[in-house]
């Protein structure tokens, strides 16, 4: 017997799958914090889609006032170093970040306690992206990864 509605997904059922699938269109909000006071991102990785807005919040929970962070996310591995020690070079005046094309994103300079956040666009290009801190000497140590897939 044929009814109307059969093989047919209502409209709730398709916005309930549309929100599940993770749609590009849809912010994705990551919260990364240090580990303590160690020069290590409690997050070493998170997963956005190609194109999608992101919105980067950095939360600060350091205690010691030597554990300023942020986070500049890279285009490649290739800019780690050359960012890292850049940002050491253009000093606190530029928040230790550098004017480098490699730089996707970053949020801005925090003191222990301070949260900071940023929200850009990912790149379409799936790949992996490493994330550093340009706080003089961290960079080696606190680095992460965003994945777009």
């Amino acid at each position: 017997m044929y009814h109307p509605t059969a093989g047919r997904l209502s409209i709730g059922a398709v916005l309930l799958f549309s929100a599940c699938a993770g749609d590009s269109s849809e912010p994705r909000e990551v919260t990364i914090a240090p580990v303590g006071n160690e020069m290590r991102y409690a997050v070493t990785e998170f997963t956005v889609r190609p194109g999608q807005q992101v919105h980067l919040i950095f939360n600060n929970t350091a205690t010691s006032p030597a554990m300023r962070h942020n986070v500049v996310i890279l285009e490649d591995e290739e800019a780690i170093d050359r960012v890292g020690m850049a940002g050491v070079q253009v000093g606190e005046a530029a928040d230790y970040v550098p004017q480098d094309d490699a730089i996707i994103a970053y949020t801005p300079m925090s003191d222990p306690g301070q949260t900071m956040d940023v929200t850009f666009t990912a790149p379409e290009a799936v790949g992996d992206y490493p994330y550093i801190c340009t706080f003089p000497g961290h960079y080696a140590l606190m680095q992460g990864t965003m994945r777009v897939q």
